[in-house]
């Protein structure tokens, strides 16, 4: 039974559309849903508990508060909870994993002439997005052929229609209208840009009656050299149609989702279906909890998948019944502005579709299991070598990076079951050591990451690898004891050995021993730690050189107070450089206005 807080906070809860966000004791979000009636919805949650699905009855204990968002209709709320579930991440929910790292391919249809870039994430920004892709050499690849057909532009130039320089050489080899030059107006740049659209919506053989009908009114006008460019795209693009396979001769509009689940992992493939043909195929992994069923976890997956869809079919084919079908059917009819219909098919081509879709999602899961159960035997033999404490599921590898002292840096990368997560990956300016001492540097980035963990009660690695020698490994050993969490987490340092038969080996320092620890020449967790210190001294090298090469870039009248940046340009257009500024006169120099007397000789001594 609820307590009396949570009765307090139910009783004020509108009867209205919306969605409830369930928080933890510590602020953190368990669980977002929507509702028809928030309060209904909500207050079914704390009835007698023996009516709750076990999972439901562990998220619903831990439950302290409870926000909610009306919304005006049930529809506006299906949408609400698939962003939040998107934002925020809910352990309680079903998530969709890897959408985020798909590339999409972005038509700046907000600017007056529209070009082409490679994107990871959809924004409202008033653009056209397309996606996503499965890999980027295959975005990439269209773009290329986008190119060679179409006369986009290139430039990341701001236009407005008139003439800011000459043509490049894209327009020369007759490959861009020189929208940078004046060559081409909106009207017939847009006109392009509308048959760009149709080849990546995969509406191509609507674009080539289009293209047709341009070529014969070139040939028409006897404009014969125009009329055969036509052609030649005309060819380019039946070429492309020609390699997509034939899976209905219908040509009806459809997405075909696969399904397969073992346990909390679950794989969903997405067969896209234009005009009667295979134009893609998208694989995307979930993450559920044991307890929550199939209905729910397809469900999720749809409502996240299509909030960022801009081409939705007129058809999708589902294995399964699933949660709020006429609900989702009627937030993508609205979304799309035509009528799109959810179909579970028994028999005929639609079913063979959804059989194929189910085939590759279970290959696509098997192999993921598979490659994870890789990955914990490698963990375990890392874990037995090293005689650590805990399997080293996360492991964070530090390195310094400096000249003379000079720009220093250090870095953390992170490996999650032997795979690097460069989201969790950090940087760090030195600020409290002087000079050379790398020692006291890696003491410091080491105590400065844990320090922080501790205050926001976050959860550690299971190993801590240093780059160095024993004289780094005891200076992370005394960081981890400074902060009294030396017995939290392990720690190791890996370190250039001696070479044996003519082959450098690395060997692996630990606390407490005296002896290193060395591996065989092919041995797997060799290479693993060899990974993460890799990337590690790649990490730091890479952003000290972005330090090094600011620094190199700054100017010393940005050292003067009173001198900014509108005045530095007016000092160096009028004396031409640093050497004509500091051998002017005073009275030249109080030319500029702004430039006081204390400012001038400040500038004379630069």
């Amino acid at each position: 039974m609820a307590d009396q807080k949570i009765n307090d906070i139910i009783e004020q809860i509108p009867q209205r559309p919306g969605i409830y966000i369930m928080k933890g004791s510590k602020g953190e979000i368990l669980y977002i849903g929507k509702a028809k009636s928030l309060r209904n919805r909500v207050r079914s949650y704390f009835q007698s508990s023996r009516n709750l699905h076990p999972r439901t009855r562990a998220f619903v204990a831990k439950v302290v508060d409870i926000k909610t968002l009306t919304t005006e209709t049930e529809t506006e709320a299906l949408i609400l909870e698939s962003n939040f579930i998107k934002k925020h991440q809910p352990r309680y929910n079903v998530l969709l994993k890897d959408d985020k790292h798909y590339p999409y391919i972005l038509l700046t249809t907000g600017e007056n002439f529209p070009r082409l870039i490679v994107v990871r994430r959809v924004k409202k920004d008033g653009h056209t997005y397309f996606g996503p892709y499965t890999m980027v050499k295959e975005v990439r690849e269209t773009i290329r052929l986008i190119y060679k057909i179409f006369p986009l532009r290139q430039s990341r130039d701001v236009l407005d229609g008139s003439a800011i320089r000459r043509p490049c050489l894209n327009h020369q080899m007759g490959r861009c209208l020189a929208p940078c030059a004046g060559g081409v107006s909106m009207e017939d740049y847009a006109r392009i840009v509308q048959d760009v659209v149709l080849f990546l919506r995969g509406k191509n053989t609507e674009l080539i009656d289009s293209l047709k009908v341009k070529m014969v009114e070139a040939s028409e006008a006897q404009r014969y050299e125009t009329a055969a460019s036509w052609r030649d795209k005309i060819t380019a693009v039946q070429t492309v149609l020609n390699k997509q396979k034939i899976i209905s001769t219908s040509l009806e509009d459809q997405d075909a989702i696969g399904y397969s689940r073992e346990g909390r992992s679950a794989m969903a493939q997405v067969l896209v279906i234009r005009e009667g043909k295979m134009v893609g195929e998208k694989i995307f992994k979930l993450k559920c909890l044991e307890e929550t069923d199939n209905k729910e976890a397809l469900s999720s997956f749809l409502k996240q998948y299509y909030a960022n869809e801009s081409i939705i079919p007129a058809e999708i084919l589902l294995p399964q019944p699933i949660e709020d079908a006429e609900l989702i059917a009627r937030w993508l009819t609205e979304k799309c502005g035509k009528t799109v219909r959810l179909e579970i098919p028994v028999r005929g081509k639609k079913r063979d579709l959804v059989c194929m879709a189910e085939e590759n999602a279970q290959f696509s899961l098997r192999t993921e299991l598979d490659k994870g159960e890789v990955n914990t035997r490698l963990l375990e033999d890392l874990r037995s070598m090293l005689h650590l404490k805990r399997l080293p599921k996360v492991i964070e590898g530090f390195d310094i990076s400096n000249i003379s002292g000079t720009h220093s840096v250090g870095s953390m990368v992170s490996f999650v079951n032997g795979q690097a997560d460069k989201s969790r990956y950090r940087k760090f300016k030195i600020a409290r050591v002087e000079g050379i001492n790398d020692y006291a540097m890696l003491k410091e980035v080491i105590e400065r990451r844990y320090s922080r963990l501790l205050r926001e009660d976050k959860a550690f690695p299971d190993l801590i690898l240093v780059d160095g020698g024993r004289g780094h490994l005891n200076s992370a050993l005394e960081a981890l004891e400074s902060l009294n969490i030396a017995d939290r987490v392990d720690l190791a340092c890996i370190a250039k050995g001696k070479y044996r038969n003519r082959v450098e080996t690395d060997e692996v320092l630990l606390p407490n021993r005296k002896e290193p620890v060395l591996f065989s020449e092919n041995s797997p967790p060799r290479f693993l730690l060899q990974r993460v210190r890799d990337e590690s001294h790649r990490f730091a090298i890479s952003f000290h050189r972005q330090l090094r090469g600011k620094s190199g870039l700054s100017s010393p009248l940005e050292k003067i107070a009173g001198v900014g940046k509108k005045r530095r340009l007016m000092l160096l257009k009028k004396f031409g450089s640093l050497e004509k500024i500091r051998s002017a006169s005073l009275e030249d120099l109080k030319t500029i206005p702004g430039v006081t007397d204390k400012i001038a000789a400040q500038l004379q001594s630069i």
